[in-house]
């Protein structure tokens, strides 16, 4: 066999190889670019599906309950069980001294002496008052409902089937109160408002008589014996 039938075949398949190398070369940086995009658009699609799950579960518990607010502490099995492991621990709760303060005592006095047929409640918090109105949903709804969940109201004075007749406050004497509290105040006080609740505010160096009070409260005698 001639030498050059043998050098032939070696030399096309070197140069099939070389060809084959750069190939290889060239679609390597082509690969990582493909596979690189593939992982952003998978990132991207993963991140869209969780939003629309947040944004559905939301929707969910806004729809489910009037009142979905009030119970939005959903504590898991193991938070509760630290809860409870937490209440066992000796000495960590204490008994107030007192239920009312020395001014709430005054005025309850007050209540109790002007409304004998009357219903009187002390302490009540405001969201126990107050209900958000049918319609507000999602997001609206929860601001509306902060407004009033950590709020409390002095007195809560009622008829004797329980109806609303009016809420009542005490100033404490010489009491500091910040700048938060003051809000909190006004954001209160312009709830009542909007429910169209009777609301008084009394300060117990200065005490009103018991008929100022009753006619404030349940207007004049002629009306409330009329009614």
């Amino acid at each position: 066999m001639p030498v050059w039938e043998e050098v032939v075949p070696r030399v096309r398949t070197l140069e099939a190889d070389r060809l084959l190398a750069k190939c290889f070369r060239l679609a390597a940086p082509m690969t990582s670019g493909i596979l690189f995009a593939i992982a952003i658009g998978a990132l991207a699609i993963a991140i869209v599906v969780g939003l629309l799950g947040r944004r559905r579960t939301a929707a969910s518990r806004s729809k489910g309950g009037g009142d979905a607010p009030d119970t939005v502490a959903q504590w898991t099995e193991g938070e509760t069980t630290r809860l409870l492991s937490s209440a066992e621990t000796p000495g960590l709760y204490l008994l107030r001294p007192r239920f009312l303060s020395k001014a709430e005592s005054v005025v309850y006095m007050l209540l109790r002496a002007a409304f004998p047929r009357q219903e009187i409640f002390a302490r009540v918090r405001l969201s126990d008052v107050l209900h958000v109105k049918i319609g507000p949903q999602g997001m609206e709804r929860l601001r509306a409902f902060r407004k009033i969940a950590n709020q409390q109201v002095g007195f809560l004075l009622c008829d004797r089937d329980m109806t609303i007749l009016a809420i009542i406050d005490t100033k404490e004497p010489d009491a500091v109160v910040n700048p938060r509290d003051q809000k909190l105040e006004v954001i209160k006080q312009r709830c009542l408002q909007a429910a169209q609740v009777k609301y008084i505010c009394i300060y117990p160096p200065q005490l009103p008589r018991y008929r100022e009070l009753r006619e404030q409260i349940l207007g004049p005698p002629d009306v409330v014996s009329s009614g």
